[in-house]
C-alpha cells in the first residue's frame, strides 16, 4: 500500500482509479481498456495512438530500496510478456503498434527506475516484435501526478477519501522564520493559551509554550494542505473558505461572552467546527479533517476570533 497526497492506495484500488482516468484524459485517443481474464499480457489498456499502460501498486508497505525492487521487477515481468503474448496481443492491437509503455505507479522513489526503463526499451527494440514501433518506442515511468486533474473525478465515482496531508511536517527552522516575522500573532496565541488554565495549575508557562508551538505548527502545516487543496480541488476550497467565514462569524459572537471556564469552551468550539467540515466534506479521510480542524483553530487563536474575556 502507499500513502499519497490522495490518500492510500493498494493494487486493486490504484487500478480501478488508473482505469477511469485513462478512459477520460485518452478519449479522443480511443483508449481500450484489456481485461485481466483471460489473462495479464503486460498491458491494462491502449490507445490507438499507440500508447499502452500498466498500473502497479503494492498492497504492502514497503522501504523505498524494497518498493524500487519490486518496481524493477515488475517492469522487467510485464515488458517480457510483449514478447510471450505477442500473438494473443496483435489480435487485440490489430494494426496499433506500441509506441509508449506507461509504467503507472503512484509514486516512485528512486531514479534507478528511469535508468532500469532505458535499458528495458532498449532490450525491447532489439526483439523486434510485430507489435513495437521499434523507432519510437520507450518504456515511461509516471507517478500520481500523470492522472491530473482526472484523479479528482476517479475519486468522487469510487468514493475513495482524500487526504492530501503532506508527507513531512514543516521543519523548525521554517517554523523559527516564521516566528520571527509572526511576533504579534505568537504573543497572542501565548496570550489565549495561558488564559486557558486556572489559577492553581502548576508549570503553566511549560505548557503555554508548547500549546503555542502546536498551534504554529497545526497552522503552517494546515497551509500547506490548503494551497494543494485550492490547486487540485478548488470548488471545494471554496466551499470551505465559506463555511470557515460563517462559522467564524458564531465564534467571535460566542466570545463576547464570558465563561467560567475558557479550556472547555475551546474545546466546544473545536468539536463543532470538526463535526461541520465532516457533514461538509464526507469524502474527506478523517485524518484530513483533523488537520484542518487544527489549522483553523490555530489560525484563529493567533489572529484573535477566538478571544477570552
Amino acid at each position: 500500500m502507499l500513502n499519497t497526497e490522495y490518500g492510500i492506495f493498494d493494487g486493486d484500488k490504484w487500478e480501478r482509479i488508473c482505469q477511469i482516468c485513462f478512459k477520460q484524459k485518452y478519449e479522443e485517443q480511443v483508449y481500450l481498456e484489456i481485461k485481466a481474464t483471460p489473462g495479464d499480457f503486460g498491458i491494462e489498456g491502449f490507445t490507438r495512438t499507440g500508447k499502452a499502460f500498466q498500473c502497479y501498486c503494492p498492497d504492502e508497505h514497503y522501504t523505498k530500496e524494497e518498493l524500487y525492487d519490486k518496481q524493477r521487477d515488475k517492469i522487467t515481468q510485464d515488458l517480457g510478456k510483449l514478447k510471450t503474448f505477442e500473438t494473443q496481443l496483435k489480435r487485440r492491437l490489430g494494426d496499433t503498434l506500441i509506441k509508449h509503455w506507461y509504467f503507472v505507479t503512484p509514486e516512485y522513489s528512486r531514479n534507478e527506475i528511469i535508468a532500469h526503463c532505458t535499458k528495458k526499451k532498449d532490450e525491447i527494440r532489439a526483439l523486434n516484435l510485430s507489435i513495437i514501433d521499434n523507432a519510437n518506442f520507450e518504456v515511461i515511468p509516471t507517478d500520481i501526478d500523470f492522472l491530473t486533474p482526472y484523479i479528482t473525478t476517479a475519486l468522487g465515482v469510487t468514493n475513495h477519501k482524500i487526504d492530501i496531508t503532506p508527507a513531512e511536517a514543516i521543519s523548525e527552522e521554517e517554523k523559527l522564520k516564521w516566528k520571527g516575522k509572526e511576533i504579534s500573532l505568537v504573543e497572542h496565541a501565548q496570550r489565549k493559551h495561558a488564559l486557558r488554565f486556572t489559577q492553581d495549575a502548576n508549570n503553566v508557562d511549560k505548557k503555554v509554550d508548547d500549546l503555542t508551538e502546536q498551534s504554529v505548527k497545526h497552522f503552517l502545516n494546515g497551509n500547506i494542505i490548503l494551497k494543494r487543496w485550492e490547486n487540485d480541488y478548488p470548488e471545494d476550497f471554496e466551499k470551505f473558505i465559506k463555511i470557515k467565514s460563517q462559522f467564524e462569524e458564531k465564534v467571535i459572537e460566542e466570545c463576547m461572552f464570558p465563561t467560567d471556564n475558557n479550556n472547555e469552551r475551546l474545546k466546544e468550539i473545536k468539536a463543532n467546527l470538526f463535526s461541520k467540515i465532516k457533514e461538509s466534506f464526507p469524502f474527506l479521510e478523517e485524518t484530513m479533517v483533523t488537520n484542518l480542524c487544527n489549522q483553523v483553530m490555530a489560525d484563529w487563536i493567533m489572529r484573535c476570533p477566538i478571544d477570552f474575556e
